[in-house]
């Protein structure tokens, strides 16, 4: 492949001439040395080896070349696959399987970085710059928060650990990060939320990766004993006095619930368990009253609710819970309490100077007051009130309270000034706020879009659009003013004018689906806006023209939660937040090349079947993205559009001499599809029973039919040409029917099944019953069958998720071997092939590992074939190679020893 490459820097050239040191390289090295060049192979290379650099970092050398080789066929570079293909590994096999063509649905030259760690969905992503280093601070659902450098390998930072279960979650669910800078330091954000909603924002130092801090809301502005103070409240319900003229803390009160004016001392009351609940001086730190404990509590007649308390020991008092004073004895000599009734829950009460003040009930945090103490503090009937910011003068602040214990006020108003592309906040000197700061009166809720500059519309613990504010960007500035985008329901994204918040000119037009995230930023070129969809496509866009840029971004195999930009090395970049647990880097300078690049599914692929059409072989594929896709085997071209269609099981035939795509809804309705365009051959046929989870297609006396079973454990058998039932539905398994083959067994057609009973059978179509015995050998769910020929004889060949693969006897019901496979599971990728002239078994291991055997011993007949995304589906074609799906992406492999398809058509 470096013949001739007179445009190629000798120190790549080199690489490339050594495949054992540059399949063994660090995968860092390698792109190290290919980035160096600017020239079209060097490119070509960088862009094919980039693409799966997470997994070049634990591949061997083999695996390396494998990987290599699919890749630059996604990307269609067919030089450079042959080359992969061909260069020699010292001390290894040359690769048995090549491939062929592959499908380029998540392959993009565009990408620059893969960062893998999170063991969750990534749901959040911000830019900044730490000492002159582009970084991305990245959240997940795992509520691991951390810092990566955009130029280099590894971490930077690890801020928040996070949970080894991606499952389960904690107390405060980490929905979304951000990053500004707060008096020239960069720093990150993140916002948390409870069970109850309840929204914390955390500050860290990106420099140290250390806690610097949090907001705190502002509760009130008030002076104790000649002292001007404000009074915050933290997430966990710590509510803290502060010195306004020092930014000093002076006292604190864990889970405070109430505040207000007894007496002409202002007092806070807490809660804690025991349930307890206390008074508290606010000017002194310290305790007032005691805590009571009830005995009984009451209401009587006209629903007055009263108490028997005192302290732990002592004497019990009845209390007024309606004014908090205790009664006398004459007040209880006139309470008629014979029809008094039982008042559940009241736990205990606060008393101070003789009369009750709150009282806590059993099981819940919340203390109800008693009596009109704390009025003048209350609002709409709530003990305690709390702003997101305050104000000063005509600015809007926020309170940060750092981990030094001293409370700061970041001036909100300076947060719109960009630096790099981040916000910018500063700090107001606390001279500046002693008389004036007061709760912001309008109470707003805006706080996180205030310091963030952008909202992704997925910050809720559930990642849904319900009851969200729609996705919006930063400002950037375009023709002389700023401008924001915000997304419409339907895909739209309007560009407003930033001050007054009016759309200008044209929308971004492209998703299908809401844009759930997006960004700007300001270049050389013009201003550049990365948007990311439901419709699970990231798209780059010119502001100035409000058209697409290139194609949408190819990498991510799930949905991408959230997308920033940032610029390195002079040239702009986005940084996405994939489901698939990835953050990836992509250069939104560079256009794609699409000239060569099949394009494919953008979903998972779960159904392979292949069909000889003018003796042309086609493979059809079913994807999770609900379309069917058809395929030419020989060039690897779609010669179909992408037809719309949900399946959960799908076949091919011949319907009435015409190829057809046989395939089953999820309503459990039989479609009989024209493979071109899509249309009903015949009208859909209403299957009874319940979903289907598995279909085959064979002939019975010349006439097209299909053989259909899934959860309600039944197989039926339906005549293509007329939708119509053949036989009574056919009954035997005890649980859902999760595979099926059809096959000639002396002369007859028979289907064989596998179900989650554990056991194999077959069942002769003709007349639907059974023929022969039951089969059993896997002592868990058959999850896949395959039928053949070995040496004249008709078998089967059954996966378990029990982690073994199993060949039977189908004429004898006999088990003839028993595969182990290195991991158990609900694998279905299964395959038997002849090449050239003997069976190769083909099945995975470890999700995303191609491994071929002999059916017959087991043992290996090829090297196992490495692939970068999880290997969902297999099928053989006519001629004996096989294609194989992985991710949303298809690839054809053919023995090593075969022509390439250029020189060799199928038979």
């Amino acid at each position: 492949m470096t013949d001739g490459w007179a445009d190629v820097p000798d120190e790549i050239r080199a690489l490339l001439s050594d495949p054992a040191a540059f399949f063994t390289m660090d995968p860092e090295q390698v792109l190290g040395v290919l980035g160096q060049a600017d020239d079209p192979r060097s490119r070509a290379v960088s862009a094919a080896y980039r693409a799966s650099a997470d997994v070049h970092r634990t591949a061997s050398a083999v695996q390396g070349r494998q990987i290599l080789a699919l890749d630059a066929a996604r990307l269609g570079d067919a030089e450079l696959t042959v080359w992969c293909q061909n260069a020699a590994v010292p001390g290894q096999l040359a690769e048995e399987w090549h491939v062929e063509w592959a499908s380029g649905s998540t392959a993009d030259s565009r990408l620059l970085r893969t960062l893998s760690g999170h063991n969750a969905p990534v749901t959040s992503v911000a830019t900044a710059m730490v000492d002159g280093r582009p970084v991305a601070v990245t959240g997940s659902r795992d509520a691991a928060l951390r810092v990566w450098d955009l130029t280099a390998p590894g971490l930077v930072h690890e801020l928040l650990a996070g949970r080894s279960d991606p499952v389960s979650f904690g107390a405060h669910e980490l929905l979304s990060v951000a990053t500004t800078v707060v008096d020239g330091h960069a720093v990150a954000l993140s916002l948390h939320a409870n069970d109850d909603e309840d929204e914390a924002i955390q500050v860290w130092d990106l420099e140290t990766g250390r806690g610097a801090g949090q907001l705190v809301m502002i509760v009130e502005t008030t002076t104790l004993d000649g002292r001007r103070v404000v009074l915050t409240m933290e997430p966990d319900r710590t509510l803290r006095v502060w010195d306004i003229t020092t930014g000093a803390s002076l006292h604190s009160f864990r889970t405070a619930v109430a505040i207000g004016v007894l007496e002409g001392r202002h007092i806070a009351v807490t809660t804690s368990a025991g349930p307890s609940v206390q008074a508290w001086d606010l000017g002194t730190g310290r305790r007032i009253g005691e805590c009571l404990t009830v005995t009984e509590a009451f209401l009587l007649e006209d629903r007055r609710p009263f108490a028997l308390a005192g302290p732990k020991g002592q004497a019990m008092k009845v209390w007024d819970l309606t004014t908090g004073r205790c009664l006398s004895g004459t007040e209880l000599a006139d309470l008629d309490i014979a029809d008094a009734r039982f008042l559940p829950d009241v736990a205990a009460l606060s008393r101070v100077n003789d009369r009750i003040v709150a009282m806590v009930f059993d099981h819940r945090a919340e203390a109800q007051l008693v009596g009109d103490w704390a009025a003048d503090f209350g609002e709409g009937g709530a003990p305690l009130r709390t702003r997101q910011t305050a104000v000063l003068g005509a600015r809007r602040v926020a309170l940060s309270m750092g981990t030094d214990k001293v409370l700061r006020l970041w001036d909100l108003t300076t947060s719109t000034a960009p630096s790099d592309l981040i916000p910018v906040v500063r700090t107001i000197p606390l001279e500046e706020m002693a008389s004036v700061l007061s709760p912001d009166p309008a109470d707003r809720k805006d706080l996180w879009d205030l310091v963030a500059g952008r909202r992704s519309g997925t910050m809720s613990k559930t990642n849904t659009l319900t009851d969200v504010p729609r996705a919006t960007s930063r400002s950037v500035e375009l023709h002389g003013r700023f401008m924001s985008l915000a997304a419409d329901p339907d895909g739209p994204v309007t560009v407003l004018n930033t001050v007054d918040g009016r759309p200008t000119g044209r929308p971004l037009i492209g998703h299908t689906e809401r844009v759930c995230a997006m960004d700007t930023a300001r270049t050389r070129r013009g201003a550049l806006a990365v948007t990311a969809g439901l419709d699970r496509t990231v798209r780059v866009w010119n502001l100035d023209t409000r058209r697409q840029q290139g194609e949408a971004l190819r990498g991510h195999t799930e949905q991408v939660w959230d997308v920033a930009m940032t610029v390195v090395g002079g040239r702009p970049m986005a940084v996405t937040a994939g489901n698939d647990r990835t953050v990836r880097l992509w250069d939104c300078a560079q256009h794609q090349e699409d000239g060569r690049r099949r394009h494919g599914h953008s979903g998972a692929v779960h159904t392979l079947a292949t069909v000889m059409v003018d003796g042309d072989p086609l493979v059809v594929s079913a994807s999770a993205d609900h379309t069917v896709r058809t395929w030419n085997l020989t060039t690897g071209e779609q010669v179909s559009t992408s037809l719309k269609a949900r399946t959960t099981a799908m076949d091919t035939a011949i319907v009435n001499g015409h190829p057809a795509v046989v395939t089953a809804s999820p309503d459990a309705a039989l479609h009989i599809l024209d493979p071109f365009s899509g249309k009903d051959i015949t009208p859909p046929t209403a299957s009874a029973g319940g979903g289907v989870l598995a279909l085959a297609t064979t002939t019975l006396d010349s006439v097209p039919v299909a053989v259909t079973a899934g959860i309600d454990r039944v197989v039926r058998v339906w005549d293509l040409t007329t939708g119509a039932a053949l036989c009574a539905p056919i009954t035997g398994h005890s649980s859902r029917i999760t595979a099926i083959a059809t096959t000639m067994l002396e002369g007859r057609p028979v289907a064989v099944t596998g179900s989650w009973d554990k056991s194999i059978r077959v069942w002769d179509l003709t007349d639907g019953r059974p023929a022969g015995e039951l089969m059993r050998g896997h002592n868990d769910w058959v999850t896949a069958v395959v039928t053949t020929v070995i040496d004249s004889m008709p078998a089967a060949v059954t996966r378990g998720r029990d982690g073994t693969v199993r060949l039977w006897d189908l004429t004898t019901k006999k088990q003839l071997s028993e595969i182990a496979l290195p991991d158990a599971g609900t694998g279905r990728a299964i395959a038997v092939t002849t090449s050239p002239n003997r069976q190769i078994l083909a099945t995975t291991s470890q999700e995303s590992t191609l491994r071929f055997l002999d059916p017959a011993t087991g043992r290996p007949s090829a090297t196992n074939h490495l692939f970068p995304h999880a290997i969902n589906a297999l099928t053989a074609t006519p001629n004996g190679w096989l294609a194989v799906a992985f991710g949303p992406d298809i690839a054809l492999l053919r023995p090593r020893k075969s022509l390439t398809a250029t020189t060799q058509q199928f038979e």
